[in-house]
């Protein structure tokens, strides 16, 4: 997995207070893995005990939401590094040169593919917030004395039975775990980690595996929440599925 440009090229015509590569795309490249990519990488396992059944999956959706100050910390961990990374991000996708038209290399594609990714898992973020965070936010300024219930079992998959909501889904679980593990990529070589082409080429695999394993335990998680919802084993009734909207 690579990058294909320099930092020095992503933003080249940009303003010059926001040229900085040392402050700026250090700053954004860390957020991305600290703490957002952590998070990702949380919330994909805690979401996989969904495949365990509606009891594991409402436990944990429990456990979470009954955390200390669980709002301020979403707003410090994961709302403002998201906003950040992803203004910046749009940043650099505006300003940044894509060279595909000239040279098809795999570095270039990368580079083109990174900043596609983060478009998609952009939305992607804001619609899944909405839909479960805020839903569940909604629920409790209205004196819903079980406020999880919006993000529960039940609802998740009577959603996900529908096959654009799953789609929409499966399309962006995919991109915002190619755009992590890419990134870590990224992030292993401007931090000094992996200077040698061959450290670079042993995390690259490193890298596809990582996005291989996370990318099927989403997937595995919102196949299992659709085909439950299909089968009625699990029916989030209209007026239920409504509220998280």
């Amino acid at each position: 997995m690579a990058t294909a440009a320099p930092a020095s090229n992503e933003t080249r015509n940009a303003p010059r207070r926001l040229r900085d590569p040392y402050l700026w795309h250090k700053l954004h490249s860390f957020t991305g893995i600290f703490p957002i990519g952590v998070f990702l990488v949380q919330h994909l396992i805690a979401n996989s005990y969904a495949l365990r059944g509606p009891d594991a999956y409402d436990t944990v959706v429990k456990v979470f939401g009954y955390l200390p100050f669980v709002a301020v910390l979403e707003v410090l961990i994961i709302y403002l590094p998201i906003l950040f990374h992803s203004i910046y991000g749009f940043f650099i996708a505006a300003y940044g040169q894509p060279n595909l038209g000239r040279y098809g290399y795999g570095r270039n594609w990368m580079y083109f593919l990174q900043r596609a990714s983060g478009v998609i898992a952009f939305f992607y973020i804001g619609f899944h917030i909405y839909n479960t965070s805020w839903a569940k936010y909604v629920q409790q300024w209205h004196g819903s004395p079980h406020p999880e219930d919006a993000i529960s079992y039940q609802v998740m998959s009577g959603q996900l039975a529908d096959p654009w909501y799953f789609a929409a889904y499966a399309l962006g679980i995919i991109a915002t775990v190619f755009h992590f593990t890419n990134g870590l990529w990224n992030f292993c070589i401007r931090w000094g980690i992996t200077i040698s082409a061959r450290s670079q080429r042993l995390n690259s695999y490193l890298c596809w595996g990582l996005f291989a394993v996370f990318a099927l335990i989403g997937l595995a998680t919102i196949t299992h929440l659709h085909f439950d919802g299909l089968s009625g084993a699990s029916t989030a009734a209209p007026a239920a599925a409504a509220m998280t909207h």
